[in-house]
């Protein structure tokens, strides 16, 4: 019956499927949703769920935020509500530096992080952000797994393979005309992480957050070897893609380990992690 089922849904047209997933929201997710029910690995990122109650601080601001920025973002609800809260936390103690994302998309936690500043007072912190802006490049199935071959061949070329395109527009739409961040404080490093970390890091200053969702292994290793130093005490380490991707959670973990002091990764769901630099 279920291969019956799948077989049906795979000879139906876009348009039906599109109406088939509309009417399960209407008569499934929106009920259940408001009596408590959540998916079981991570809440999309999709107005349906902006309706439940999820005991967040500042959880009507959050919601206001995600009404935002939720079309330029791949995140789950928890990742960019959990955001929003290391930013206050930061903008409560005063806690000096910049916000710096590597691995940008369309803007969408950075405009999380641009709000988050904004709803604390007058925005004083810059936004640095890295990203080639050609999509994703491919990665190396040594180190990223085999199962990144469903995305690329996995030689490492730095040439893009069609993922998660987008253009630094995209971002300056959302970031300046949206939501009205001050473009002195926000810089695009625009490139691969290959080129632009080393080229540029030494022009980054204190940071206060370092958020990556740099997916492959040498990526996130890039940005660690080049950012990490800069994190003030207190500040804020993201890792988006660590339940998601074999390369950033070995990454991440070959980084740990080689640490001095002993790191606790917090768990925000199934995919992110972050840690409070000792």
């Amino acid at each position: 019956m279920a291969g019956r089922a799948q077989a049906l849904r795979d000879i139906l047209p876009e348009w039906a499927k599109r109406s088939g997933r509309a009417l399960q929201r209407r008569l499934w997710d929106w009920p259940m949703v408001n009596l408590g029910w959540r998916p079981a690995r991570t809440i999309p990122l999709s107005k349906v769920y902006f309706q439940g109650d999820y005991g967040y601080d500042d959880e009507t601001d959050i919601k206001t935020a995600l009404e935002i920025v939720y079309a330029h973002s791949t995140a789950s609800l928890e990742r960019l509500a959990t955001l929003w809260l290391q930013v206050r936390y930061l903008d409560r103690y005063g806690i000096k530096g910049d916000l710096i994302e590597c691995g940008v998309w369309k803007g969408g936690a950075a405009g999380m992080m641009a709000l988050a500043h904004m709803r604390s007072g007058k925005p004083h912190r810059k936004l640095q952000l890295f990203d080639s802006f050609k999509g994703m490049p491919e990665p190396q199935a040594e180190f990223d797994g085999s199962l990144v071959l469903n995305y690329a061949n996995g030689t490492g070329r730095l040439r893009p393979i069609g993922q998660l395109e987008a253009s630094v527009a995209d971002c300056e739409d959302l970031l300046f005309q949206q939501i009205g961040y001050p473009e002195h404080l926000v810089r695009f490093h625009e490139g691969w992480f290959q080129d632009t970390l080393p080229r540029e890091a030494d022009s980054v200053g204190g940071i206060s957050l370092l958020r990556i969702a740099a997916d492959w292994y040498e990526s996130t290793v890039l940005a660690l070897q080049y950012l990490y130093s800069k994190v003030a005490s207190s500040g804020v380490v993201v890792i988006a893609d660590y339940g998601t991707f074999e390369g950033a959670r070995r990454a991440t973990d070959e980084f740990l380990a080689s640490l001095s002091e002993p790191i606790m990764l917090h768990h925000i769901d199934a995919d992110g992690r972050y840690w409070i630099k000792p």
